[in-house]
């Protein structure tokens, strides 16, 4: 399965390369093919959200209360076509109290887009990403 995970993890950050590299591992290991794209620093050109069959979206709780629309991800789908119909699931990477408020605000906002999603998880630390990264797809 054509598979995208689209974050917008800090590339800079040791334990948010891990994250995401275990979640290709275990996306590939159930013999996806997956592409990563960075929401923040890549440019929206790059992408063709119809070639992908699976969209798993990865962000940080930003906040340590309360949480937020990721705005960036409102752009990045409007100008890269539609994700109606397309299965997916949301990913929020733990911090502070607020995972969960945020993995609901993540769910609310991919589900407007008219996506599909079959799983959502707040991912607590590097080993349990490979865990997870074995339900995407």
């Amino acid at each position: 399965m054509r598979t995208l995970i689209l974050h917008s993890l800090d590339n800079d950050n040791p334990k948010h390369k891990t994250v995401l590299q275990n979640l290709v591992k275990g996306a590939q290991s159930r013999d996806n093919q997956v592409d990563i794209f960075d929401a923040v620093h890549d440019s929206p050109e790059n992408l063709h959200i119809a070639y992908y069959e699976y969209i798993a979206v990865v962000v940080p709780s930003l906040q340590f209360i309360g949480a937020k629309p990721v705005k960036k991800l409102e752009e990045l789908f409007a100008s890269c076509g539609s994700a109606a119909g397309k299965k997916g699931c949301a990913l929020v990477l733990k911090f502070g109290l607020s995972s969960n408020k945020m993995c609901n605000v993540l769910m609310d906002q991919l589900e407007r887009q008219g996506m599909k999603l079959d799983y959502f998880e707040v991912i607590e630390n590097a080993e349990h990403s490979v865990a997870v990264g074995k339900k995407i797809g």
